[in-house]
């Protein structure tokens, strides 16, 4: 039986004289690939437009009118955030198979069945307060895309079968479901197309223009208060913690005395005061002064529910136990196993996760983009397959892949208006993502074509293997 031996590779530390120091370095050459890929891509795609058109006006055009559709035209920004959201939402999810070891591609069929379950849940029930009914709806559609990607990973870990094409497969029956439960069972019969009854207001997601309204209900301001009273809980008992290990050998805070109760209890105080204030103060605030005031934008709260979810994915894969787990079986199985860790266990956990990120952002695609409030026939949106080049361009990172969400979000949204602005067909845009991926993916040509070496890799960043897309 062979074996295969790696030769941990030492960096020395960084001198006194003004170098950067090795975090800095890092954080540089993280960067550099994805930033030189990008700017590759948009280069060989105006080369590509200057060929066609015979003129190089054509691509100072394009590009000028790619630029302010995303940004500076009426609305530009806010619509740029719209098309983000469901990609960071999508990206996180192949981003946690890739660090599992897994090419999870069913996640756009994924996105499908959330949107299938929000749209059912929404127009369920009647009457629920929105602090019940909109986070019900939501759980609904990641529970819906958790189910509908366990199935892909329970084949993968008993029988072998590839995620692959299991997930392709899985793709094309989601299609035909959401066809045939929009058509049939949920189908709306007072309406002229087919398309499921309109969501309840309770379980719609606030556009950021409705939130001092929605706020002048009690019960609405109390579960924001709730949810950033939490929050606040979080980063107080983070910072506590970080504060008594840096402090203290053990990390731990004494036992006795009223100091030690204070200080105990401080992120449970904190998040008091904060929620507290909160209730009272951001209703008279918002209706004071609010800068989101068109009834047109469609930007709502579900932007912020994918940045939290970047938060949430972070510390699930780099702070928890589960995350490590998922990681080292997707660096080395045969490692994990021998370390006791459930293989199985661990697959169906990485898809499950990754498929409700996904169900997530079909639900908030229902229940705050579609212009009826429900889930039409015609619910093609190709977010999914976009999202393996975002979470690749992003390094597998969370808040890498909000940086990369926002750039595809924004090439997505500024198409129309490159395309009347230039007469550039809006599908160059296609093309400029797939050079993205095709550089992402061969950094040596990238490097090559900059003159760049490759950097030493540090001990950390040497397993034996990797999973597909591991970064």
């Amino acid at each position: 039986m062979s074996s295969t031996s790696s030769v941990a590779v030492k960096v020395p530390p960084a001198s006194q004289g003004g170098q950067a120091t090795p975090v800095t370095r890092r954080i540089l050459n993280l960067l550099a690939m994805p930033i030189l890929a990008v700017f590759t891509a948009f280069v060989i795609g105006g080369v590509l437009i200057w060929i066609t058109s015979g003129d190089f006006n054509t691509v100072i055009q394009a590009y000028s009118g790619l630029l302010r559709g995303a940004l500076f035209k009426e609305r530009g920004l806010t619509e740029t955030l719209v098309a983000t959201t469901p990609y960071i939402l999508l990206s996180l999810g192949m981003a946690v198979g890739f660090k599992s070891g897994l090419f999870n591609i069913g996640v756009e069929g994924q996105f499908y069945v959330g949107a299938i379950g929000a749209a059912w849940m929404g127009q369920a029930i009647h009457g629920l307060p929105a602090i019940v009914h909109l986070p019900l709806t939501l759980l609904i559609g990641a529970l819906g895309g958790a189910v509908w990607a366990a199935i892909p990973g329970y084949l993968k870990a008993r029988t072998g079968a590839h995620e692959v094409i299991t997930t392709i497969m899985m793709n094309y029956i989601a299609f035909r479901l959401t066809e045939f439960v929009v058509a049939g069972p949920l189908r709306d019969r007072a309406a002229s197309a087919p398309q499921t009854p309109r969501v309840d207001a309770g379980a719609a997601l606030w556009p950021f223009y409705a939130i001092p309204q929605r706020l002048a209900d009690p019960l609405n301001a109390l579960g924001v208060a709730l949810i950033i009273g939490f929050v606040a809980w979080f980063i107080a008992r983070a910072a506590l913690k970080r504060n008594h290990a840096q402090s203290s050998p053990t990390g731990e805070i004494p036992a006795a005395g009223p100091r030690s109760f204070i200080a105990r209890h401080m992120p449970l105080l904190i998040a008091l005061a904060t929620g507290i204030v909160c209730f009272f103060a951001l209703p008279v605030l918002t209706r004071v002064w609010w800068p989101f005031n068109d009834p047109y934008d469609r930007l709502h709260v579900g932007f912020l529910v994918a940045l939290g979810a970047a938060v949430f994915v972070w510390w699930l894969m780099w702070k928890t136990t589960l995350g490590f787990e998922l990681r080292m079986v997707g660096a080395n199985p045969n490692a994990a196993r021998y370390a006791g860790i459930n293989i199985t266990r661990n697959i169906v956990v990485a898809m499950a996760i990754s498929g409700a990120l996904a169900g997530l952002a079909g639900a908030g695609e229902v229940l705050g983009v579609s212009i009826c409030g429900c889930l039409p026939q015609i619910f093609s949106s190709g977010y999914g397959f976009d999202a393996i080049a975002i979470a690749l361009l992003g390094k597998n990172n969370p808040f890498g892949i909000v940086l990369s969400s926002l750039l595809f979000g924004a090439m997505r949204n500024g198409a129309d208006l490159m395309e009347l602005n230039s007469g550039v067909g809006k599908n160059m845009i296609s093309v400029i993502q797939a050079l993205v991926l095709l550089f992402v993916a061969a950094q040596p040509i990238v490097r090559w074509i900059y003159r760049i070496k490759a950097p030493a890799r540090t001990e950390e960043e040497a397993p034996l293997t990797r999973g597909w897309g591991g970064g």
